[in-house]
């Protein structure tokens, strides 16, 4: 599992907010009055370790503010009233292994964070929607609250992070991992990037690592971080060579070195943020949203119009709905305000006769297949065979097929997860109509994402990956250059020559520089600057050259 790097100190003042901004003052709006909960523990002057190793927590209703009661050992007979200001507090009051280390890499990382105060406040402000739910697993299952911070050191609290590893959420979960964990992933839905699915499988692998590594907190991290196998056979290296085992001692990668010092650091600065001159954002002690079961497939537009937010909001709390509807076999649960958790189940009852995705009806033309078919409407052969009830591939000129598409198709939202939208049935090709001003190739700028660029220049997410060899996760670069079209043609400035927009070309048997430059309209030059080669270099069968003008003729 990897982990995505903190944001260097040049950079982490001005960590991009995204949308979390607005999502974070709806939230905050909704829980404003519920800020605090309450703490019953034993009086201050009784033996604090005593009364921890025979405590029990009891949670209340979770759509109040928490109220936590720790029963005292039986010599124990009074109780104080402890209020906590805020979640920051709650966290605090739970950490169990964050003051126990003093080592020099704790120090550096609380450094770090005290140079970039701005940092902390965003990924603070960005938590807010979902740590209260973090919090509750976490005491729930009596594990070290420390735990519940994990997400800012992978993640920032996005939980749209996707690492150069090909790990995404809010834990950094792995595709090859998350099977493994339990968490579906398909073409509708995402368990890595659900905030609560997540963050229970991301619990039980935690604890499962814990029990593996001799009940270490630390090892457990760092092989969270890098994987068990790594941290075992670091151990192994030091056992040969007589030497300690604990986590400090080993020899771990850099970035794995850093884990638990960034944790052990976020969470001293989280506990004492006065002590440190350190500000985070105002979380109250209190459920920002609640899960409601829908029980059927919706589409998540039409749930955000039920529910009477905007649909950006809405995408935003489930990031792990990859598509415009929940998924058809479930999970069915969204995740919304909780102040409007209320009026959204009332009116789930009322909408439940009534459609609840929508649909677009489509008759089979002699030559179509359920490939092409799925390409014109922008779907996926595997969800026609499903809405159809299709075994296998063979569909009937005349016949009927249902296709699904997104309630509000015609006014896409801007949001980190948002869906590639359905085109309806009076698409007659599967190329899109660009509008005129689409250029050939465009520049990534800061703050991209391949759904903006494609939803601003009105093509799909698919079209875009698959025209620049990407993967729906990849991350893009300021800088980058993408092609916008698959078939166009540019016209070279000062020349009546015409390149073809095709990307990349590999070389057959009998190919030189001069063949290909001329099948493709250019000079050898112009191919082998392109490429970075020499006019004499040899070029082999199989090897990928690139086929594109000049930088000074992009956009």
């Amino acid at each position: 599992m990897t982990s995505i790097e903190i944001i260097s100190s040049q950079l982490a003042p001005t960590l991009p907010r995204f949308r979390f901004k607005r999502l974070y003052l709806v939230m905050a709006s909704a829980v404003f009055l519920n800020a605090c909960s309450t703490v019953y523990q034993p009086d201050m002057e009784a033996d604090a370790s005593t009364a921890a190793e025979n405590a029990s927590r009891i949670l209340s209703n979770r759509d109040a503010a928490a109220r936590v009661s720790i029963t005292p050992a039986e010599e124990l007979d009074v109780l104080q009233e402890v209020e906590f200001k805020d979640i920051w507090a709650r966290i605090g009051a739970g950490l169990q292994f964050a003051y126990k280390y003093d080592n020099a890499r704790i120090d550096e990382q609380i450094q770090f964070y005290r140079d970039n105060p701005n940092y902390l406040r965003t990924v603070t402000e960005r938590a807010s929607p979902f740590i209260f739910e973090i919090v509750e697993e976490v005491e729930r299952r009596g594990l070290p609250m420390e735990l519940a911070l994990l997400p800012i050191v992978e993640s920032a609290f996005n939980p749209n992070a996707v690492s150069p590893g090909n790990s995404v959420g809010l834990w950094q979960i792995g595709s090859s991992t998350a099977p493994t964990l339990g968490l579906k992933r398909d073409w509708w839905y995402d368990g890595s990037r659900d905030p609560i699915a997540s963050t229970s499988a991301a619990l039980d692998y935690l604890t499962t690592l814990q029990q593996m590594f001799d009940e270490s907190w630390l090892l457990s991290l760092a092989a969270y971080n890098t994987g068990p196998g790594n941290v075992r056979k670091a151990i192994n290296k030091n056992e040969v060579r007589d030497r300690d085992v604990d986590y400090w001692s080993l020899n771990l990668p850099s970035i794995t070195e850093d884990f638990a010092p960034k944790l052990i650091a976020l969470s001293r600065l989280v506990a004492e943020p006065d002590h440190y001159g350190m500000e985070l954002t105002d979380v109250p002690n209190a459920p920002a949203v609640k899960l409601v079961d829908v029980g059927y497939q919706l589409d998540l537009a039409l749930a955000a119009s039920i529910a009477g937010i905007d649909s950006e909001t809405l995408y935003q709390l489930n990031p792990g709905f990859r598509q415009w509807a929940t998924h058809p076999d479930g999970p069915y649960g969204l995740l919304v305000p909780i102040a409007v958790a209320e009026a959204f189940t009332s009116a789930l009852e009322e909408q439940r006769d009534a459609p609840s995705v929508t649909w677009d009806r489509y008759v089979v033309q002699r030559g179509d297949s359920l490939g092409k078919i799925a390409q014109q409407f922008r779907t996926q052969v595997s969800v026609l065979q499903q809405v159809n009830a299709i075994e296998g591939s063979r569909i009937i000129a005349g016949e009927s097929l249902l296709i699904p598409r997104a309630y509000a198709s015609t006014t896409p939202i801007a949001a980190p997860n948002a869906p590639d939208y359905v085109a309806t049935a009076s698409r007659s090709s599967a190329t899109s109509t660009l509008p005129p001003e689409t250029p050939l190739r465009y520049t990534v700028r800061s703050g991209d994402s391949l759904w903006l660029i494609a939803n601003r220049y009105q093509i799909t997410v698919a079209e875009l990956t698959q025209w620049n060899s990407l993967t729906t996760d990849a991350l893009i670069k300021p800088g980058q250059q993408l092609v916008l079209q698959a078939d166009a043609t540019i016209a070279q400035a000062g020349s009546k020559r015409v390149v073809e927009a095709q990307q990349h070309y590999t070389v057959r048997t009998g190919d030189s520089l001069a063949k290909i430059a001329q099948r493709f309209r250019m000079t050898a030059e112009e191919l082998a600057d392109w490429n970075s080669i020499q006019i004499g270099d040899l070029i082999h069968p199989g090897q990928q050259l690139l086929l594109r003008p000049s930088d000074s003729n992009l956009n």
